[in-house]
């Protein structure tokens, strides 16, 4: 990756979830036999103005906060779809009552019954059951 020198650049630590700005500073060019090799500096926003090395950081590095956010995001959505996948399979342990339909609680105001509960049929029906008529099985 290059950048520019005086580019404020976006760093999203590895160890924690914080995300710094940082501005390049400096690049250094090394040329050899074999390569040429650019590195470079930048500037942390630390009250001593830190300076090092762009690879000594433990951080994933982004030019925009735009590019950075649609990171932050994927990350979480694949963080939260684990957990919910891990959430489903843990539920194979418990034996159903009810068929695996979606069940809603009843939410019509007042006169809600909590002992109701609201079940999805599909194809846009849905039918109420209440939870003390249940055959409990064991």
């Amino acid at each position: 990756m290059t950048f520019e020198v005086g580019q404020i650049i976006y760093l999203l630590s590895r160890k924690d979830a914080r995300v710094y700005p940082a501005q390049v500073i400096e690049e250094i060019k090394r040329k050899t036999i074999e390569e040429e090799l650019i590195s470079y500096i930048i500037r942390l926003p630390d009250e001593n103005r830190s300076e090092v090395l762009i690879e000594e950081v433990n951080a994933e590095i982004f030019t925009s906060i735009k590019d950075l956010e649609a990171n932050m995001i994927e990350n979480a959505h694949n963080q939260i779809k684990s957990l919910l996948s891990k959430t489903v399979s843990l539920e194979k342990v418990f034996k159903p009552i009810i068929s695996k339909q979606q069940i809603e609680l009843s939410t019509q105001g007042p006169e809600a019954n909590q002992d109701k509960v609201e079940i999805d049929l599909g194809n846009g029906m849905t039918g109420k059951i209440n939870i003390d008529e249940l055959p409990v099985r064991g």
